[in-house]
């Protein structure tokens, strides 16, 4: 996909969504972005703050620059629900040790190979999708063409200290200190137990190193309603690299704040050939929702009661 349609495409998406209106949701289940790499278009709660870490591994090999490479690293990403329950901070990065090979020379690193701080925000939320009907278990589960209207987020971050993002590259040092990053994302849910979400992703932004990317996921929760399987599309495209990612895998929720992942995946090119995997947690460990709940509740309490007492006349 060429670089300056991905750019138009990013401009007229965020100056329209800055115009819908939107809703919050919070959920008593966590709502993790793993196992996959794209983000959901849901905040995570006013009070609420989620860890998403991986461990993964990869191996690559560019044949034509005659460089293979070992890579063993942490991902992370912490999220917070602050002033609204549609908008998050977010903290994520990774931290990684490459072993590369060239010529039969090999060479380590180690260190932080990218740390981005940003702010997502729920422009829109097509709430009548959750409608029900108390008469039929079949029309809430058939398929209907509304229900693939999405969800909208924006999110604008900033990459500090970015280094080494095409990691088999030979001249890959020279970045800038900091880096705008922005995320589209979009989220429906077809069917029930089904979650479509597409990112268009702009990162590196205003440098030489710009790079534009789409992630699209596709996660099914399995009926015992712990058990949730995905699949995951990542095109690539910058002028020093373009590539596309496969990815499968999954998660399990132990309970309402903790999940486990596993996933597993491949890029279809030879320059370089990447094979990838990993396995991470996602734990909701502070959580006083419910407090701004009850308070809201004890509110519209006392509210009702004034209006009770001047109707009544007590």
């Amino acid at each position: 996909m060429d670089i300056l349609f991905m750019q138009r495409i990013l401009l007229y998406s965020i100056v329209m969504f800055l115009s819908l209106e939107s809703y919050g949701q919070y959920t008593d289940i966590i709502n993790s972005n793993k196992p996959g790499r794209s983000m959901g278009a849901y905040s995570v709660g006013k009070k609420v703050a989620h860890l998403e870490t991986d461990i993964i591994y990869e191996t690559n090999k560019h044949e034509a620059l005659g460089l293979s490479q070992d890579n063993i690293g942490l991902n992370y990403m912490v999220r917070y629900g602050v002033w609204r329950d549609q908008f998050e901070i977010v903290g994520d990065g990774t931290f990684l040790y490459s072993n590369r090979s060239t010529d039969g020379i090999s060479k380590g690193k180690v260190g932080f190979q990218r740390n981005t701080f940003g702010v997502k925000y729920l422009f829109y939320d097509p709430v009548f999708l959750s409608k029900v009907n108390v008469y039929s278990w079949k029309a809430n589960a058939e398929f209907k063409w509304k229900k693939m209207i999405p969800a909208i987020s924006l999110y604008a971050g900033i990459n500090v200290w970015e280094q080494n993002r095409y990691l088999y590259e030979v001249m890959n040092e020279k970045y800038n200190v900091f880096t705008p990053k922005a995320i589209i994302a979009l989220q429906s849910h077809p069917l029930d137990e089904v979650a479509l979400v597409l990112n268009l992703v702009g990162n590196n932004m205003a440098s030489i190193h710009a790079q534009y990317s789409y992630i699209l996921s596709l996660t099914h929760n399995l009926y015992d309603d712990r058990w949730s399987i995905f699949v995951e599309n990542e095109g690539i495209t910058s002028d020093y690299y373009k590539d596309s990612l496969i990815r499968l895998g999954a998660s399990y929720l132990i309970n309402e704040d903790f999940q486990i992942n596993a996933s597993i995946g491949a890029s279809w090119k030879t320059t370089p050939t990447r094979y990838f995997g990993g396995i991470g947690l996602s734990y909701r460990f502070y959580d006083r929702h419910k407090d701004i709940e009850y308070i809201e509740k004890m509110k519209a309490r006392d509210k009702q009661n004034k209006e009770d007492a001047q109707l009544f006349g007590f």
